[in-house]
Formats: structure tokens, C-alpha cells, sequence
């Protein structure tokens, strides 16, 4: 209930507020589990991911976050779970796992951390992908564009700025073994999805 309730407030005010248009819709698989696959333009992603997912998602969010009671319940109730950046955090992979075994959606931001550098890319990490693997689930790459100026620094409140999501086909990857000797491989296969979503990214830029 807490979750459908955040999803509808954020929806109303991308809507009304942000004029947010979302193109691209008739992709998304009809049920989970999939992998969403983002560009990461600023905290206010979670109003794109309001505007374009019609399933309850999960996503990761830094494990500080948690520390306040209050906050950290409301986390939860959306669909968070926290996550040790920088750090190879197994509790927080296995409970991926867990989430897309059990027909979840998962969103994910292979870059990481938020930029405020224009198209200025990070070699995706390659978490996802070896998500994507070990649970034989599809990917589905989105662009966010605008949500980096719906609050920029100094600001007090949002700004009424235009904010637009596209979301491309579902992904069935080639399958490859876990294995050192394939890293490449699976660099190669996390920059190819990337490189989709740059794409969008494009078209979302030129149609401003």
C-alpha cells in the first residue's frame, strides 16, 4: 500500500508539475522478472522510474540511508534495500538473486554514482549482468533525461523542467560463464547495454 501510494504521488507531480512524458511503454515485459538498466542523473531518477514502471520495482540505495529509523522503514516499504558501494556486497547481490528468482523487477544504475557532467560516460560496472546470467532474466534498457535540473545545487525546491524516459526492447543476453578468463566478455556485454541507453539518451536530448 505505502509503495503504490509513493508511486501515485510521484506520478502526480511528474505529470502535472514536471510535464514528464514516458515513450516507449509497450516494452516493458508483461511480468517480472527483468532488469531495468538506467543512466543515474541525480536522486530525482525515482520520479522517472514513477512516470515509466507499471510493476512494484526494486532498487538499491546506499546503505548509510538506513540508519534513520523513520527513513529506513519508508525505504523498505517502496522497495529498497541497501547496498555497500565501492564493495563487493554479497548480501545485497544474494538478495537480488532472490528478488528476480521470485518474478520481481529489479532497477539498476551500472554507473553508480550520480554525474553532473553532461554525457560524460563511466564504464558500466558489471553487477547486472551477472545478475542477468545467473538468473537467466532479460534487460531492459531506459534513458532518463531532465532530473538533474528538477532540483540542482542551491535550489530549495523542485524546478518545473521537463522530464522524459524511454524505454528500449528486452534484452536476452548470450549466455557466458562466470568465469575470470570471460571478464572482457562481460565488460563487453554491460558496455553494449549501456551503449543503448546513451542512444535513447540522444533522442531524448534532440527532441528537447
Amino acid at each position: 500500500m505505502i509503495y503504490w501510494i509513493s508511486v501515485f504521488i510521484l506520478r502526480l507531480f511528474a505529470r502535472c508539475y514536471l510535464c514528464g512524458k514516458a515513450y516507449g511503454l509497450e516494452n516493458f515485459p508483461q511480468t517480472g522478472p527483468y532488469i531495468g538498466v538506467v543512466n543515474h542523473k541525480s536522486n530525482m531518477d525515482v520520479i522517472a522510474m514513477a512516470l515509466a514502471v507499471r510493476h512494484k520495482v526494486h532498487t538499491m540505495a546506499k546503505h548509510s540511508l538506513f540508519r534513520v529509523p523513520v527513513l529506513k522503514w519508508w525505504l523498505r516499504a517502496v522497495g529498497m534495500f541497501p547496498v555497500i558501494r565501492n564493495a563487493a556486497d554479497r548480501r545485497a547481490f544474494n538478495h537480488a538473486i532472490h528478488l528476480l528468482r521470485n518474478h520481481q523487477v529489479l532497477i539498476m544504475a551500472p554507473e553508480g554514482t550520480r554525474k553532473r557532467t553532461g554525457n560524460v560516460r563511466i564504464r558500466p560496472k558489471t553487477g547486472f549482468i551477472r545478475l542477468a546470467q545467473i538468473t537467466d532474466t532479460p534487460v531492459v534498457p531506459i534513458a532518463i533525461f531532465g532530473t538533474d535540473k528538477v532540483l540542482p545545487p542551491g535550489a530549495w525546491f523542485p524546478r518545473p523542467v521537463s522530464v522524459r524516459v524511454m524505454v528500449g526492447k528486452p534484452i536476452r543476453l548470450e549466455k557466458i560463464q562466470l568465469k575470470h578468463e570471460n571478464k572482457e566478455q562481460i565488460q563487453r556485454q554491460a558496455d553494449m547495454v549501456m551503449d543503448l541507453v546513451y542512444e535513447m539518451l540522444a533522442q531524448l536530448e534532440a527532441n528537447k
